[in-house]
Parts: C-alpha cells; structure tokens; sequence
C-alpha cells in the first residue's frame, strides 16, 4: 500500500475514533459537560492534535447530530416509500419517527437539542431558506427582510455541519408536505387542508410527544393511560382529522 494511502486510512480511522469518543461523552452527559479535554483524554490524544481533526466542540457536536438526521431521514424514507396512498404516507412517517425514538433515544436527544435554541443557528437557517426559496421562485419575489443574512457568516466546520442537518431537517418537513399533497390528490386526505400549515402542526406534534411535560403524563397514569397508547390513540386521532 502506498505511504499516502496508509496515511488516509490511519487518519480517517483516527477521526472516527474522535467521533465515537465525543459520542459516548455527549451520550453520557450534557452538552456543556463535556470539554475538547475530555475527549481528548478519552482517546488518548493530545488537544493540539484533537484540533487538527475539529476546529470546535461545537462541531463535534454538530457532526454526531448528523449521524442521527442520517438514521431518521432513512428510516422516514424507507417508511414512506413502502407505502402509496398519502394518509398511509402520513401514518407511516409517524410510525417511522416514533421507532427512531425507541431505538435512539440518545440520538433523538441531542437532535432536539440542536434544535433547542442553544446554538446560533439563525443566519444559517435564513441562509438556506433563501437559497432554495430563491431556486425555486426567484429572487424578485422574496419578500424584503423575509430573510436577513450578514456577510460575515461562520465558515468553519460547526456551519457546515449545521447547514446540513437543516437541510436533512427541510426535508423532514417537505416529506411531510409532499405526503399531505399526494394524500389532497388521491383522496385520502381532505382537499380543505392546507398542506405547509398541516406539515408545520404535525411537525410540532411530533416534538410535543417527544417531550410531554411530566405533570401530563403523571394525569394520563392516573387514568390508566401509559405514554405507548396515549402515542397510538394521538396517531389515530390525526389520522381522523386528515382523512377525508
């Protein structure tokens, strides 16, 4: 094997090593608690050299997120690609994102987290909407301010990491808007629904049973009602109200 070669694999292998360390470390802890240092020292890597692989925490960060987006983009597609109609196109993205928080919860974690507020994500976010508002309509028509971006925005890695978890998340969002329109034109969904508002209110459903406030699941206990079939009885009950 050629010097160079053997170079490439040794220093892949050795940033999937950081990755896998910072993973474990985020996993285990909050994002605050956990320092460059630590992941350093937990594979056994001086922090200069950590550096060279990852100019921030931050990005480290972000690139552990992706790996989750990844996961729940392919099993959302997977999902919804099994099916055809567009209200079992809807059932199935629900069924979908409810396995991948079962089967990750660590993962589903710290995607919300991004998502969370924590982090400066807005010039990035108004980035993106307007590249691909402007890609699909024109620049003449976007709104004056509809999306302010500086000049001087963040080019590091922890950008373009976030860049494209937002892009992985838009496509949640379009999946879920496509389905609503497939569903409008085969008839399984009612044609008076708006398909961007219902997308947006299902997407906050989804977020909502995530992270159902403890009080509210204590009453449903109360009345004989577990978190898995308050879930079941919710899907049913949206699938009601979009079925035509």
């Amino acid at each position: 094997m050629a010097i160079s070669k053997r170079r490439e694999r040794e220093k892949a292998e050795r940033r999937k090593d950081i990755i896998d360390a910072a993973e474990k470390l985020f996993f285990s802890n909050n994002y605050d608690n956990v320092s460059m240092n630590d992941i350093a020292e937990d594979v056994e890597l001086s922090k200069a050299t950590l550096y060279l692989y990852f100019d921030s925490k931050e990005s480290l960060f972000f690139v552990i997120v992706l790996r989750g987006v990844k996961i729940l983009n392919s099993m959302v597609h997977a999902a919804v690609d099994n099916v055809s109609t567009g209200i079992e196109k809807i059932m199935a993205y629900l069924t979908a994102y409810h396995e991948f928080m079962v089967d990750y919860p660590d993962y589903l974690r710290i995607y919300n987290y991004f998502h969370s507020g924590r982090f400066n994500l807005r010039e990035i976010i108004n980035k993106q909407y307007l590249n691909d508002f402007v890609e699909q309509v024109g620049y003449s028509t976007v709104a004056p301010g509809a999306f302010p971006v500086s000049s001087d925005i963040s080019q590091g890695m922890h950008s373009e990491f976030a860049t494209e978890i937002i892009q992985r998340s838009q496509k949640l969002f379009e999946i879920l808007k496509l389905s609503i329109e497939i569903g409008i034109a085969d008839e399984s969904i009612r044609s008076d629904v708006n398909s961007v508002e219902a997308a947006a209110l299902l997407t906050l459903f989804i977020d909502s049973m995530i992270k159902i406030r403890p009080d509210i699941l204590k009453s449903l206990e109360f009345y004989g009602i577990n978190q898995s079939k308050f879930n079941e009885d919710s899907e049913e009950f949206i699938k009601r109200m979009l079925t035509n």
